[in-house]
């Protein structure tokens, strides 16, 4: 076996601070108490270790801070705030995004791979590299552990011509000599930088690319007068742009390549190269425009060694292709060469839009052989990539005056920590070899296949293909309105109810923090004269006279000027001294994102507060802003009356789970068709976990204790509990499986597909390490698969091991969701499980690389009607529980998950947020939340108690109980299992008409 491939990184500090995303001022005067909240809630300390950085005039706490709004919420005054960065705004551009350049910075300054918690933060889906899912194997096809594991996983590539079969004489040996080829050990090259960025870069800049080229075992393209000057010493690992009308020929000796710029004649100079110098392999760039295919097919048919396809940097085409996208036209001209039996003689290289470890990957399933990369590597040396940059006399990081070495450190970093995640992504998939992965669109999923494939028969004709990114740049160029109806109005509000079975325990359970976080800013200066006019005008009590004054504003209650105008009471109108002013507050944009927005956040909030649903609150409480899957899907309710003396409060919301009837388990049912999914102990802390049990016990239902053991302050709830089963077997112990009615083998988790647990060593304290017998401080990995389970059968084996165990139990199976998911459900079928649970890949985790959280497997929308419709087909869908999660945030994504063909749901973010966690995505490392709730840190797993926890979790249920009976009762429903499969009661507003 070969020497196994290793980038080493190291620390490699920037030379300026980085701009940070959020800045922080006091909007107004302090109290000077003597215990500030600038060190009693920063639990990162990060008041104490800022300090003022004259020279870019920022104040580098803001680069420390993680947002997690403690101070905020705590100072008595209410004095801090947040607000968008402005200089964080303008970086980049609408594909080289300020989050993409950020990432690029972290990546280049440590080597490691981009791990947070709290899931997936972007949009549904996208245009370019986001409208693509890679595949994961599970169960059935074994995966490879490439980054933890001692398996192998090979990202080395030959470039240069091959032939297309090999000849032996009479003694065996190689009838011919073997082709000049060109291997780099990972499929990435270092272009030479692109106009305008490339005019600030000296010559320290350029070494630093070819030194790293060296550390890599790769390549960096260089022009000739570079190759015989500045970079003579480095010019083995060259491929050297040569002009023949212009370079000398001799500045090409001792360069690995040589490229040409496409011309009418190129394979003739390349011809010439080669017989100048043997044993060179020639690389031709070829722009993507109109004719790139029909001039690939005759550069592979005329003898060339390498095509280097090239696109614009936002992987953009030219010509006619301008409005294309890079996995357009390399899948047209991989096809070409394909169709002409040509491709496996030819090696592609793409340059154009490679700016995350992900584009990579997906770019060689499109068909190259490697990518070249030309922005991000100077992104990793600090550019901004300022809008003016090209009208900037100085670069404002001078990008010319680095230390090489430095400079090369940077570099090697961001493309170790790409190759890292690369092998992620193969090991997922079960690849040895890179080389395997070019072309195998297989192992891929496309936006517009999946919707075919799932939403099509549901909904007929979709609109458009081009989904929104978020990002407003392509969203003015993609979106379109919908063309449906606006949904009809809400019936008229109808008299309160309680949900039967938990109306005991539903109670108000206020915040813990002072400040409400506020959508709207309401400043009273001091032109002011108390005349209580305001206090007259506004009708949502966020102004209060009190004692012949005007009190703070309750800035959380208001609703802001529009919808108070429109109500004809505005307070800014009614003032007479015009001293009231309101307006959005910035703070609201500095938290959410699209899947869970700053409304959706707090209105969870407002629920787990108040026990009911916020719907006079001004909040979007049912759908975030993603642009697709849940929040593109609604409900279609009947016009008139559900009929007399049906009321909401008599729709059953209860299930069963077990439907199978056949192997004398007991029945178990749920109160209703939610549960807990698994949090492990060393993931949360066990305030949080015996918060979980306490409400879920409250509405008859499950808690799950994930994969670190089962803590003995669960005993009492062990009725209400699932035992987790998961590839590490932490804490897994026969007595413990014994105790409960459902025992969970996880065999995937949907944030994280493919790439089993991973609890960092900062959170093994001494009680998580002793629950999970391991070493305390020492991070513990769980593999990826069950290295028992291989097979449909040795999964049976699996099922009926704790089957023997636990006599009374029923199994339930977690899984993600690949492209063949629906037969892995089967499968777990006749292995005997009771439910199959599907865990797409938008959901919440407490740590996972954030390549995985949106590129592998499929969103739980595409999987729920897959598995639905495969199990009708196969005649046993009422003999199996479908419980879907990944992503289910509200009681309207519940009702959409069941209507798409679940029969019930699992939670794990939506109770999070209900305990406040404001998804600041720190959960992983360090003390980890610093509210308290996903830590294992002694100090701050006392922020709150069970009994506090669980009262908020039970006020969240509680509400979503009472939407989810309304839900039904305006459909006619008298019960939520009428609910399940019933896609003629969904509309989607991205398509035109349903099939009929």
């Amino acid at each position: 076996m070969p020497k196994k491939y290793h980038v080493s990184v190291k620390e490699a500090p920037p030379r300026f601070s980085p701009i940070s995303k959020y800045a922080s001022f006091e909007i107004t005067r302090c109290y000077g108490c003597r215990r500030c909240v600038k060190y009693t809630a920063c639990v990162y300390g990060v008041y104490r270790k800022k300090s003022f950085d004259p020279l870019q005039m920022q104040d580098t706490g803001d680069n420390m801070c993680i947002n997690c709004m403690r101070c905020v919420q705590e100072c008595k005054n209410n004095i801090f705030s947040r607000s968008l960065n402005p200089r964080w705004e303008r970086l980049g551009d609408d594909y080289w995004t300020p989050d993409i350049i950020d990432r690029v910075w972290k990546q280049a300054g440590t080597g490691k791979i981009p791990v947070s918690g709290a899931g997936y933060r972007g949009p549904f889906c996208g245009p370019g590299f986001d409208r693509m899912w890679t595949d994961m194997s599970e169960i059935v096809r074994p995966t490879r552990d490439g980054i933890h594991g001692r398996e192998y996983i090979s990202t080395l590539v030959e470039l240069g011509r091959k032939p297309g079969r090999l000849s032996f004489d009479e003694k065996g040996n190689l009838a011919q000599d073997p082709p000049p080829l060109c291997a780099i050990s990972f499929p990435a090259v270092i272009d030479a930088p692109p106009d305008p960025q490339s005019r600030h870069l000296g010559e320290s800049a350029r070494r630093a690319m070819a030194i790293a080229a060296g550390k890599l075992g790769s390549l960096a393209v260089a022009t000739a007068a570079e190759a015989g000057g500045a970079l003579s010493d480095l010019k083995d690992r060259l491929i050297v742009r040569f002009d023949p009308a212009r370079d000398d020929a001799a500045d090409l000796a001792g360069a690995r390549m040589a490229e040409l710029l496409y011309s009418d004649g190129v394979l003739d100079e390349a011809a010439k190269i080669k017989e100048a110098h043997p044993g060179m392999v020639v690389s031709i760039r070829l722009e993507l425009d109109e004719k790139a295919a029909d001039r690939a097919s005759a550069l592979a048919s005329g003898g060339a060694d390498v095509i280097h396809l090239h696109a614009t940097p936002k992987g953009k085409g030219f010509g006619e292709k301008e409005e294309e996208f890079v996995i357009d036209m390399t899948r047209e001209i991989h096809l070409r060469l394909v169709e002409d039996n040509a491709r496996g003689s030819v090696s592609l290289i793409l340059t154009g839009g490679i700016a995350l470890a992900e584009h990579l990957a997906k770019i060689i399933i499109c068909g190259v052989d490697a990518a070249a990369v030309e922005l991000a590597p100077i992104v990793a040396l600090e550019c901004r990539m300022c809008v003016d940059c090209e009208e900037q006399a100085e670069c404002p990081v001078t990008l010319g005056e680095m230390d090489e070495n430095w400079g090369a450190q940077r570099i090697v970093n961001l493309l170790g920590s790409w190759h890292s995640q690369l092998i992620e992504v193969m090991g997922a998939m079960g690849l040895r070899e890179v080389r395997r992965l070019r072309g195998e669109v297989g192992r891929a999923m496309f936006f517009k296949d999946l919707e075919n494939e799932s939403f099509a028969p549901i909904f007929g004709k979709r609109d458009h293909y081009d989904p929104p990114s978020g990002n407003p740049g392509w969203d003015a160029k993609t979106r379109q309105e919908s063309k449906k109806e606006p949904p009809a109005p809400e019936p008229p509000a109808i008299e309160a109810w309680k949900y039967k079975g938990a109306e005991a325990f539903a109670s108000f359970c206020r915040s813990r923090y002072r400040n409400y976080l506020a959508k709207y800013r309401v400043v009273v200066n001091d032109k002011c004269t108390e005349c209580g006019k305001c206090v007259e005008a506004c009708k949502y009590e966020a102004l209060v006279f009190e004692a012949g004054r005007l009190l703070r504003p309750k800035e959380h209650l208001c609703r802001g000027a529009s919808t108070c105008r429109e109500l004809g009471s505005l307070c800014v109108d009614a003032c007479p001294e015009s001293a009231i002013w309101v307006g959005e507050n910035p703070l609201w944009k500095t938290f959410g994102d699209p899947r869970w927005t700053a409304d959706l956040i707090s209105a969870t909030w407002l629920q787990a507060e108040t026990g009911l649903p916020p719907k006079d609150s001004g909040l979007e409480y049912k759908v975030g802003q993603s642009g697709g899957g849940f929040d593109r899907i609604d409900l279609v309710f009947p016009e008139g009356s559900s009929g007399p003396g049906f009321k909401p409060e008599d729709v059953d919301l209860e299930i069963p789970l077990n439907r199978r009837g056949d192997d004398g388990r007991p029945e178990v049912s749920i109160g209703f068709p939610v549960y807990g999914g698994g949090m492990s102990f060393g993931s949360i802390s066990l305030a949080t976990m015996v918060s979980r049990a306490r409400a879920w016990k409250a509405f008859n239902s499950f808690t799950c204790t994930g994969e670190g053991g089962y803590p003995d302050a669960l005993k009492h709830y062990d009725d209400n509990v699932i035992t987790q089963v998961a590839t590490g077997l932490f804490g897994v112990r026969e007595d413990t499986i014994q105790r409960v009615k459902i025992v969970e083998f996880k065999y995937a988790q949907g944030a994280k597909p493919g790439l089993g647990g991973h609890l960092l060593g900062d959170k093994v304290t001494p009680a998580v390490a002793k629950m999970r017998e391991a070493v305390e401080g020492s991070a513990l990995f769980s593999p990826f698969p069950f290295h028992s389970v291989y097979s449909v059968e040795d999964h049976k084996k699996h099922v009926d091991w704790i089957k023997h165990v636990n006599p009374k139990a029923l199994v339930s199976v977690k899984v993600s969701t690949p492209t063949d998911v629906d037969m892995v459900a089967v499968g777990s079928y006749y292995a005997g499980a009771h439910i199959i649970h599907i865990d797409g890949s938008y959901g919440g985790t407490g740590a996972a690389p954030d390549i995985a959280k949106k590129n592998i497997a499929m969103p739980i929308e595409y999987a729920i009607p897959k598995v639905h419709n495969f199990l009708v087909e196969e005649g046993i869908r009422d003999k199996m529980t479908l419980i879907a999660s990944g992503g289910i945030r509200t009681a309207w994504d519940l009702a959409k998950a069941i209507a798409l063909g679940a029969d019930g749901a699992v939670i794990g973010t939506a109770e999070m947020v209900a305990l406040e966690c404001i998804r600041c995505g720190n959960c992983e490392s360090g003390r980890g939340c610093p509210r308290g709730i996903a830590t294992t840190d002694s100090e701050l797993s006392l922020a709150y108690d069970s009994v506090w926890g669980s009262q908020r979790l039970i006020n969240l249920f509680h509400s979503w109980c009472l939407q989810l009976q309304e839900i039904l009762w305006r459909l006619g429903m008298k019960s939520v299992k009428e609910l399940v499969g019933r896609t003629d009661l969904l509309t989607h507003l991205d398509y035109a008409e349903k099939s009929a």
